[in-house]
């Protein structure tokens, strides 16, 4: 075996295989992220559309995200979100955040770091909500009035 007992096969794999989770994103999946949310100095999630508008999942998703996004830009050193934390930046119930943050656990969305501890599986995570939020933004930006309006109404 090779240094730090990495075998040779090993070490192939490290130079061949291995790349960094922000190499990973492209300058048109941060271009996207940027019409939800944006990051303050200290690593504060801040949104920029309505949460409202927004499903549970993706709120929780899109700060989870913004957690994970905050410590690579060195706004923040810790890129976990709690469900106490979820609670209170999100506005929503204990309960809810718990069952939530378990579901997209199952989907193989967030990572549960200890209980009640999650990290966003970055680029799935990323992947996911904006697939899901651009096929809502295609609904209102080519939709006729009418068509909006009976979506608004279903």
């Amino acid at each position: 075996m090779s240094e730090e007992g990495v075998t040779p096969l090993g070490e192939k794999v490290r130079q061949k295989l291995t790349v960094e989770e922000g190499e990973l994103l492209g300058d048109e999946q941060l271009d996207a992220l940027s019409k939800y949310i944006g990051l303050t100095r200290d690593g504060k999630v801040i949104f920029k559309v309505d949460k409202n508008k927004l499903t549970q999942k993706q709120m929780i998703l899109l700060y989870a995200i913004g957690k994970y996004l905050a410590r690579e830009a060195g706004y923040t050193t810790d890129p976990t979100v709690t469900v106490e934390e979820l609670v209170n930046e999100l506005g929503l119930g204990y309960t809810v955040t718990g069952a939530r943050c378990s579901e997209l656990r199952r989907e193989g969305l967030l990572l549960s770091v200890e209980r009640g501890k999650y990290r966003a599986l970055i680029r799935q995570a990323i992947e996911k909500v904006l697939a899901e939020l651009s096929q809502e933004e295609v609904l209102d930006d080519e939709a006729s009035p009418e068509v909006r309006q009976e979506a608004s109404d279903a």
